[in-house]
């Protein structure tokens, strides 16, 4: 296989709380993360909600910098990305999608303002005069039409602001898509459209995704690996139907319990597991202990120990 676009090796991120008139303590919000990202294929990171999902990708953004560890871009350690120049390349390279589509779009500018401030910003073309062209590129590429250019954020539905974000990541020329929960709130209906849009980027464009959601149906639709947090540290991760058809850790397995079964009511599933909630508590217990050690249960599918943390 080929080397990574993006490697996390071992990181750790501890915030300071408190402090004032409250007592000062330091909380680590990231405990050894490590995994790859591949031109042309998605990983995703799937967890509950303050797993530390968002906060991996606000690192790779450099937004944050590693308390331990490193990330490399291309085998250089983004630390020490510093220089203005070098700093608005990598950001055009690594572009991130965030969760709602409309909070990150300006509702005093139209479309055609969003899409060319970045063409411009990033020095994508080299005059003015290629703007337009530029741009109705960008919107056939992400499937809208080219009347979309006129119109204000608020004209458009949750999927075409998404698709318009997705396009603005095109026009920096992006490498690396970090997209943070990019369809969950969107409706059910149009969820399909912008997951088959990031899958053309991906195979058509060699767009690497690291794609952060906790709707396990949605990796499974998309991503080729996967790679489960709780607490801060990845409890199994590998091969997506690996994964999803065998899960060896048990917090995998109590994420996958928790998707609704048409055919079961919950009050049904009460009824016959009475202690769901205590065992479901007891999992999170015990898998909040932080392990090192791990094991190959697949060609490409590994689990912590969790054993040892009981």
């Amino acid at each position: 296989m080929s080397e990574p676009i993006i490697r996390l090796n071992n990181v750790v991120k501890e915030f300071t709380v408190g402090g004032g008139f409250a007592k000062e303590e330091r909380f680590r919000a990231l405990q050894g993360i490590s995994f790859d990202i591949y031109a042309g294929k998605t990983l995703a990171l799937v967890g509950e909600s303050g797993c530390g999902k968002s906060t991996c990708a606000r690192l790779m953004t450099k937004v944050y910098p590693c308390t331990e560890g490193e990330i490399l871009f291309k085998g250089k350690n983004i630390d020490d990305i510093k220089k203005r120049k070098e700093l608005q390349e990598y950001r055009s390279q690594v572009q991130m999608v965030f969760q709602d589509p409309f909070g990150s779009l300006n509702p005093t500018h139209t479309i055609e303002h969003h899409l060319t401030r970045p063409l411009l910003i990033h020095k994508q073309v080299k005059h003015k005069s290629e703007i337009p062209a530029r741009l109705e590129e960008l919107l056939a590429l992400v499937e809208l039409p080219s009347d979309t250019l006129a119109k204000f954020p608020h004209q458009l539905s949750g999927g075409q602001r998404q698709r318009v974000n997705l396009a603005r990541a095109l026009a920096v020329g992006a490498e690396v898509i970090l997209a943070d929960e990019p369809t969950s709130m969107l409706d059910v209906s149009i969820r399909l459209g912008v997951l088959n849009l990031m899958q053309k980027m991906k195979n058509e464009y060699g767009i690497g995704f690291l794609y952060i959601t906790h709707d396990l149906a949605t990796a499974h639709y998309i991503a080729e690996e996967t790679a489960v947090m709780y607490k801060g540290q990845i409890v199994e991760w590998g091969d997506t139907h690996s994964i999803l058809a065998n899960p060896q850790h048990p917090y995998t397995k109590l994420l996958i319990s928790a998707v609704p079964d048409p055919d079961l009511p919950f009050g049904e599933l009460v009824k016959t597991q009475p202690n769901y909630s205590v065992e479901a508590d007891e999992i999170r217990n015990r898998s909040m202990a932080v392990q090192t050690e791990f094991d190959q249960v697949g060609s490409n599918h590994f689990v912590k120990r969790w054993t040892d943390a009981a």
